[in-house]
């Protein structure tokens, strides 16, 4: 009795001593999505009479874990694929953006506070989400340059 109970106690300490716990560490989380959105002329709409503007489109990637503790960025393109990261001032129009869950808003209204008419021609918002783990492995990423953000996330 005593030599099969050594014998089990043996092979169970045989079987737990091959046992090891593996840890993988990932270096880079590439969590991070970006989109072009056209904003044609008729989508601008305003409720105050022509002192600003806004257009609304849906962004289904914009989770709740990116609404929470991501970042939601958007970019700008007046001309010739130059991107220009919003707030911004052009040409005496103040742009700016504000997003709720699965929509991004861009708006516009003069600098000097009077009416405006909305562009009559499309404007291309490039929109990019990044999760917050991805973020934070880039703690000194300068955001308002979309080249860098593009390289530094692998976005297309």
């Amino acid at each position: 009795m005593k030599k099969s109970t050594l014998l089990l106690l043996a092979g169970a300490l045989l079987i737990l001593a091959s046992c090891r716990k593996e840890v993988t560490q990932v270096s880079e989380v590439d969590q991070a999505f970006g989109t072009v959105y056209d904003i044609k002329a008729s989508s601008w709409s305003t409720s105050d009479n022509g002192l600003s503007y806004s257009a609304t489109f849906d962004v289904p990637e914009l989770s709740d874990a990116i609404f929470d503790h991501g970042a939601v960025i958007v970019y700008l393109s007046f001309v010739d694929n130059v991107y220009e990261a919003l707030p911004e001032v052009y040409d005496g129009i103040a742009y700016g953006t504000y997003h709720g869950q699965g929509t991004v808003s861009v708006d516009m209204q003069a600098v000097d506070g009077g009416t405006i008419t909305p562009p009559d021609g499309e404007i291309y918002a490039k929109v990019v989400l990044i999760d917050a783990t991805a973020l934070s492995l880039h703690p000194g990423i300068n955001l308002k340059d979309y080249n860098t953000v593009r390289e530094t996330f692998h976005l297309n």
